[in-house]
């Protein structure tokens, strides 16, 4: 057993070894932080394995100020000057996403096909955007918006059913951006709306996705022996057949649709759905490759129940809470609905065109995703091979470092010394360059060249769902909790957000 024994005690030489060559790394040792992030991944994970991300990391850049070292090879920061240098579309791109990010990427026929969302690669990833980049533009929102109008008009035929009841909101809200962005992709609603269930568990499926992102992004290098080996889940498949595969699901879903759409004869006129403007772009710029096809439906579906139809349910559930709990807010909105009406200014269902004349509406939806952004994680990069200046410290390359968007929209010095209060005013009032930098700080969406690229399809969906549900319902909150409950896993998502709904008798 001796050479065995001694192995052993040279390994954890070894390994010792290194965690001091870290921790004594030049362009890190200087910065403040606990004392074992010197040496140890743990503590960073420790702040986010608890759900409570947000709160956490605030902390301690209260405790050590706007650039903090959370890991031996890890700093975060909460600087707004910070976010031009690393998100920025000039500098960014020399900022490249870490490893973090392929933990959420599929296997597609036998290879990892990462999406615009996952993809590294600054040139691929370029490459896999330009086809699709005008399909997200905010002049082609309008082809998507009568599939929104038809899911709204089915939530408020619910909402009448169960007037006076209450119900869960969460719940409604993320069935209700589930189905828009199915019906928006493939011109057919899944059935959340209409069944007012989780059909087949497919969103706690792909929940269930995102608490193993929630572990294993923060040792991203085990994930191609866990979930990124595709024969070790093909096992786990054989062996465990009732074991849920939600991304498998999505991929034969698109599968499934395309085939359908090119079976269609005279079905296909009229129809301005992702899939038929994919098809007819084919026929104008030339073949897109069916794993491309795949891949840009497929991130529609399976990463809008992350990117976006999950950050709109969070956006969504927090625009009412919020407006709830703070009933000026509440009555002004309310006001400015009920004026533009009177006054013939808006549409049966209202369009994206008239929500942008509301601004105080524009202004509550900001307020709600500052105050409570859908992404609660850091926004990780790597720092360019030949280094980096940030915030007046020298980090070297290869540093893992990230801005988190609830600690940054907590920044009085940008928002104001209210900046945990719900005041959708701050928005309205501030001077032009001030609002700039609000703006500027703001990342609820990212920044520079890796923004969401389904930003427009939450704003459109927001914008028309909150004013078309205040025009016609009055809401309380019907809990016996005072407060909603919050878990961060990636997404900040929110629970407990009891309501009840009562019909203003408005048409």
């Amino acid at each position: 057993m001796e050479p065995v024994y001694y192995l052993g005690i040279g390994i954890l030489a070894c390994y010792l070894i290194d965690c001091f060559r870290t921790a004594l790394r030049p362009g890190l040792r200087s910065l403040p932080g606990p004392l074992s992030a010197r040496f140890f991944r743990f503590y960073r994970s420790s702040l986010v394995f608890g759900g409570t991300a947000p709160e956490e990391y605030r902390k301690v850049h209260e405790q050590y100020g706007p650039i903090v070292r959370v890991g031996p090879n890890h700093v975060s920061i909460a600087d707004p000057s910070a976010i031009p240098v690393i998100y920025g579309i000039g500098t960014g791109s020399k900022f490249l996403k870490t490893n973090f990010y392929n933990t959420m990427s599929p296997f597609y026929q036998g290879t990892v096909m990462p999406s615009v969302f996952t993809e590294r690669d600054p040139d691929v990833h370029r490459n896999l955007k330009r086809p699709v980049a005008q399909l997200f533009s905010m002049t082609n929102m309008r082809n998507y918006e009568p599939y929104a109008d038809q899911c709204t008009s089915i939530f408020i035929d619910a909402m009448r059913d169960l007037e006076g009841q209450p119900i869960d909101l969460g719940a409604w809200v993320q069935w209700y951006a589930f189905d828009v962005i199915a019906c928006m992709t493939f011109q057919r609603r899944f059935g959340f709306l209409e069944q007012r269930r989780d059909i087949d568990s497919m969103i706690g499926d792909l929940d269930a996705v995102l608490h193993y992102v929630k572990i294993i992004g923060q040792y991203p290098e085990l994930h191609p022996h866990l979930l990124g080996n595709e024969t070790l889940v093909r096992t786990l498949k054989w062996l465990f057949p009732q074991l849920p595969d939600p991304l498998y699901r999505f991929l034969k879903i698109t599968e499934d649709e395309i085939a359908r759409y090119d079976d269609q004869q005279g079905e296909k006129t009229g129809r301005t759905d992702f899939l038929a403007q994919l098809r007819e772009k084919e026929s104008k710029d030339g073949q897109i490759p069916y794993r491309d096809m795949m891949n840009h439906l497929s991130n529609n579906i399976v990463e809008c129940h992350g990117i976006r139809s999950d950050t709109t349910a969070v956006s969504l559930r927090a625009c009412f809470y919020y407006l709830i709990k703070t009933p000026s807010a509440y009555e002004k909105l309310v006001a400015e609905i009920d004026e533009a009406e009177k006054t013939g200014k808006l549409s049966n269902f209202i369009s994206y065109e008239e929500c942008l004349r509301l601004p105080y509406l524009q202004a509550v939806l900001k307020e709600a995703m500052r105050l409570h952004p859908g992404v609660a994680y850091p926004l990780e990069r790597y720092v360019p091979v030949e280094g980096a200046t940030i915030c007046g410290v020298e980090l070297p390359g290869g540093t893992n470092v990230s801005v988190t968007a609830p600690v940054i929209h907590m920044d009085k010095t940008v928002y104001g010394e209210d900046a945990e209060s719900f005041r959708p005013e701050r928005w309205l009032e501030a001077e032009p360059e001030h609002l700039k930098l609000m703006e500027r700080s703001f990342l609820t969406f990212g920044a520079g060249t890796r923004t969401c690229i389904g930003k427009n399809i939450s704003i459109l969906e927001m914008g028309k769902f909150v004013p078309q549900i205040l025009r016609h319902f009055d809401l309380e909150w019907a809990s016996a909790l005072l407060e909603w409950k919050t878990e961060a896993v990636w997404f900040w998502k929110q629970s407990g957000i009891i309501v009840r709904f009562k019909w203003r008798g408005k048409c």
